[in-house]
């Protein structure tokens, strides 16, 4: 008799109980890969973000996890005329650790997964709530996928929590800001996706 049935790995390893370990379909559960949310849970084409601010969300980090990339989509609306692009990985105290090298006029297609490299990898120092986040100057802001949490302000939802889509910044150009700085909680979760 066994307690864990079909499950062959590291039981703290567990999809299930480790959610979202690797909340992509077909991607092998050994594969080093982090999204914030479920593919499955991403219905909404989210409502872009003045040009020139950053939209981040939190992911959950294991301790040694190596992060080379991070991926957002664009929703059904493309970016047009961009001047600068990038994504950033900050701490989950919001300091800047890295970012992807800015874009500049590069496009980005409606429905389109952009995946980038951070300027270097960074392996993860200590379990906990990183923030990961991309902004876009351009004459029109690309929407995003993701999902529209039902509450965004925090404290109604437990002590502690955090908000989980929310932006930042303005006039943030092609360099990503050292800090977040005070974060502004909004009714929209970007996929966010880290590998």
């Amino acid at each position: 008799m066994t307690t864990l049935g079909r499950y062959p790995r590291v039981v703290p390893d567990s999809p299930a109980l480790d959610y979202p370990y690797n909340a992509l379909p077909g991607v092998d559960q050994d594969t080093f890969v982090r999204s914030n949310i479920a593919v499955t849970q991403c219905t909404s084409d989210l409502t872009a973000t003045g040009t020139g601010v950053a939209i981040g969300t939190r992911i959950f980090l294991r301790k040694t996890d190596v992060v080379t990339n991070i991926t957002f989509v664009s929703g059904n609306t493309a970016a047009a005329t961009l001047t600068n692009w990038w994504h950033a990985l900050y701490s989950p105290a919001g300091a800047l650790i890295a970012q992807t090298a800015d874009q500049g006029s590069a496009a980005w297609a409606a429905n389109t997964a952009k995946k980038l490299a951070l300027s270097t990898p960074y392996t993860v120092a200590a379990d906990g709530w990183y923030i990961v986040a991309t902004s876009t100057t351009a004459s029109t802001v690309q929407t995003m996928i993701g999902c529209a949490p039902i509450v965004t302000a925090t404290a109604s939802v437990h002590a502690g929590s955090l908000a989980p889509g929310f932006t930042f910044g303005s006039s943030l150009a092609g360099t990503a800001p050292a800090t977040t700085g005070s974060l502004t909680a909004v009714a929209k979760c970007p996929l966010a996706i880290v590998s």
